[in-house]
This record gives C-alpha cells, sequence and structure tokens, in this order.
C-alpha cells in the first residue's frame, strides 16, 4: 500500500470559479468566498456594519440547466447522466434515443451573517433530481471560525475542483461524495491550511448488475475519519487527503467489521495570466473506499466475502484530468479523460446478475474508461451554452468457476463502449 499511496503524491489544483472572476459554468458548489460578475438579483445586504462588513448578506440564486441528450449506443438510454459504471456490459440494447429535461436544476439559498466574534455562514442547495423529481437536498451545511458542519461535499474529495462540463456525473473515478460531516479547520502558515474530522460512513446496498452477493451494511459503529491538507500557490493549488474507515456488514449470520483506507491527490494550474485557462485533475487510490467514487457509490462495493469465509475491503483506483482553454472571453473548450478499476479478492459465491451466471471462488475485476470533448458559449455573464461528445468503455472479468450455458469456465469477461451526444445551457438568475 505504500507505493500506492506514494505514486498518488503528485498534482496542482483548481481556483473555484468564483474566486476566478468568471461565471460558475459547472456543478461546482459555493464555498467560504464568494466573487460575482454579475450579483443575483435576490440579493439583501444590510447598510449597517461590523468589523468593516456588512453586518448580513442574503442571496437565492437559481441554476437553470437544460440537459439534452442524444444516445447513440452503449445502454445508458435510461440514464440522465453519462455514468460509465451503469454501462450494462451483458445488455444488447443500442437504439438511439433523443432526451431533454431541466431536472438538475438549482436553487441556492446562502447567508452571511458578521458577528463580534467572527463570520457566520449558512448555505443550502436542492435540485429536482429526486424521486418522481421531488425537490432533493443537495447540500445543507454551516461555518463559524474553524468549525464546518452539515452536509457538503465530502472533504476526502476536493470541493473546488469541477470538469466543466455538461453531464455532471463526469469521469467515474471522480470522488464527489455528498454526506453529513463535521470538519475543523486551520491555517498553518500562510496560504497552508490542515483539515481533520469525521464523516457519516456510507456503504449503500443498491443491486449492482456486476456483482450480487449475500452481504449486506448493518449498523455503523464508528465515523470515517478524515484529514486533509491543502497549499495555494500562486498557480492555483495543490490538495492532499487520506481516510480510514471502520464498515460494519452482515454476511449470513456473521456480523464483521471491514476496515478500509485511501488517500487522494488533486491539483490545479492556471495556464494563462489573462484568460481563465486552467488544467485539473485528481487521483485516489485505497482499499473500502469505493463508496467515495462517482460510478460506485452506493452500490456496496467497499467489501466481499472471500473465499475463507471472511470479508475484505476490495482495492479501488483511478484518476481523471482535465484542460480547459479559453480561445476568446466567450469560447472556451475542455478535454478531460478518466480511468477506474476495482479489483476484488477471492469471493465464495456470487451471481452475475446481467448474465445470470453463477460464480464461486472467483474474483471480479472492473476496468472503465472514459473520454470527453467540449464546446462552449458565453455570450453574457451567466448564460452558457454548450455541446460535448462522451466517450465511455466498461469491462467485466471474472476468474474463477465460472457455470455458463456452456458449462463451468476458468474466466468469463464482457466489455461495452457507449457513446452520447450532450448540449444544453446554464443560466444563473
Amino acid at each position: 500500500m505504500k507505493q500506492i499511496l506514494l505514486s498518488i503524491l503528485f498534482c496542482a489544483l483548481i481556483v473555484c470559479a468564483f474566486d476566478s472572476g468568471v461565471a460558475q459554468t459547472s456543478g461546482k458548489t459555493f464555498g467560504n468566498e464568494v466573487t460575482f460578475v454579475s450579483p443575483p438579483n435576490l440579493r439583501l445586504v444590510s447598510s449597517d456594519s461590523v468589523n468593516g462588513k456588512p453586518s448580513f448578506d442574503y442571496f437565492i440564486l437559481v441554476k437553470a440547466k437544460l440537459n439534452g441528450i442524444y444516445d447513440i449506443n452503449g445502454g445508458l438510454q435510461n440514464y440522465e447522466t453519462f455514468n460509465v459504471g451503469q454501462i450494462d456490459v451483458w445488455g444488447s440494447d443500442n437504439t438511439q434515443r433523443f432526451w431533454m429535461d431541466m431536472h438538475q436544476s438549482q436553487i441556492r439559498f446562502r447567508g452571511q451573517r458578521e458577528t463580534e466574534m467572527g463570520t457566520l455562514i449558512g448555505y443550502l442547495e436542492g435540485d429536482f433530481w429526486g424521486g418522481s423529481k421531488h425537490f432533493r437536498l443537495r447540500h445543507a451545511w454551516v461555518d463559524f471560525k474553524f468549525i464546518h458542519f452539515g452536509q457538503d461535499w465530502s472533504f476526502f474529495g476536493d470541493k473546488d475542483i469541477w470538469p466543466n462540463v455538461l453531464d455532471w456525473d463526469g469521469p467515474p473515478s471522480g470522488v464527489w461524495h455528498r454526506a453529513p460531516e463535521l470538519k475543523f479547520y486551520f491555517d498553518v502558515m500562510p496560504q497552508s491550511r490542515l483539515e481533520f474530522g469525521l464523516s457519516t460512513p456510507g456503504p449503500q446496498i443498491i443491486t449492482s448488475s456486476d456483482i450480487d452477493t449475500s452481504v449486506s451494511s448493518a449498523n455503523q459503529r464508528f465515523p470515517d475519519l478524515i484529514a486533509a491538507w491543502k497549499q495555494t500557490t500562486g498557480f492555483g493549488h495543490l490538495r492532499a487527503t487520506a481516510v480510514f474507515r471502520s464498515l460494519m456488514y452482515t454476511a449470513g449470520a456473521t456480523r464483521q467489521a471491514v476496515p478500509g483506507y485511501g488517500a487522494t491527490v488533486s491539483g490545479f494550474v492556471k495556464t494563462s495570466s489573462e484568460l481563465p485557462s486552467s488544467f485539473q485533475f485528481q487521483l485516489v487510490g485505497g482499499v473500502g473506499i469505493a463508496t467515495y467514487l462517482a460510478s460506485y457509490d452506493g452500490y456496496n462495493f467497499d467489501a466481499a466475502p472471500n473465499g475463507k469465509g471472511e470479508l475484505e475491503a476490495i482495492p479501488t483506483f483511478g484518476g481523471w484530468a482535465a484542460y480547459e482553454h479559453f480561445l476568446t472571453k466567450q469560447w472556451h473548450f475542455n478535454l478531460i479523460g478518466g480511468w477506474s478499476n476495482f479489483r476484488s479478492k477471492e469471493i465464495a459465491s456470487y451471481t452475475i446478475p446481467g448474465a445470470g451466471y453463477t460464480a464461486t471462488n472467483s474474483k471480479i475485476s472492473l476496468d472503465m474508461l472514459y473520454g470527453l470533448v467540449n464546446i462552449m458559449y458565453d455570450p453574457v455573464p451567466n448564460l452558457i451554452f454548450g455541446l460535448e461528445y462522451n466517450f465511455g468503455s466498461k469491462s467485466a472479468k471474472h476468474v474463477g468457476s465460472v457455470r455458463t450455458a456452456d458449462g463451468v469456465e476458468a474466466e468469463v469477461s464482457q466489455s461495452r463502449p457507449a457513446h452520447r451526444i450532450s448540449f444544453g445551457m446554464f443560466f444563473d438568475f
């Protein structure tokens, strides 16, 4: 594991779109510092001041998002986002589909109050992407002095980086997991910040098309423990994080704790002094951390039973990189690539749901590739139009003893690509 963690130590990170002075065109959310190109129309700022700042500053911002897609092939016709992890490698449906919706539109409330003891900030955000397209809570957090608590992007990842894409699932290895957490942060030296705290554990159970085991999540006894370090520089910033988990599972009549741990490194580099062109990336690796990755989140890929009647955490690795280049102040394009892999140890028995095969004493390997190119046009501040091409490929391999219609095989593998055209617009008002 030491070699794995050492191999992850390389990067540099993005300055938040608000901090860089451009419109927030991606799925990034607000932080403690907010700068607008065009302030929200629904904003209330106090005429009184405390410590040289308005005593309160409240606003409501709506981010309308038209989500348009055209599926060329690949089995993602039932999904509004291009989630590579959901490609059904055993399926055969390659029908084309045209679709548009506004379900990813967001409503954002933010309030900032100055007190004699410091700045108090509250933030709430939701969209209409929940079941039956009802309003869904995405973020709800409070920040005061050195304490940050509530539901936010996990600080095991990096909320300040996000590839500028129309499809908001993005690379399968993206560490974009939301959970209630309690975080403490301290500026230990100029431009350097240390964070540590705890998060709600999240080994969730949803039927997967890749693995079906007898394991289920039990009541958790311990929170996830997370630490992070961030160094801001003139070109952007660098961030490294670590997590330790103790996850409780039930396998038959056995209740067992499974340890997990991992690390990330993320970074941003400004590539232009005149326009907001940038390069950003993230690497992640560990065991028992699949919950934190976009394409594995919610599918209980953190642990599985081995061939010895025990549960073992599963290694998961991945990374992505994104380059955004502004041709002019209005025209810009993005190039993004990503990958992730999942390697289980020997599992006593499971069913491959999509294929209907029974596997015993077998290992599972999942590999995902992701690529995207887009072009965006900002005719006026806070209005963006875009067109992009999405490519994804998923490969599944089962090695051991797999019973198929033709008999017992030592190895069964299947892969499938997916192609999609995404289009749409963002409008902040």
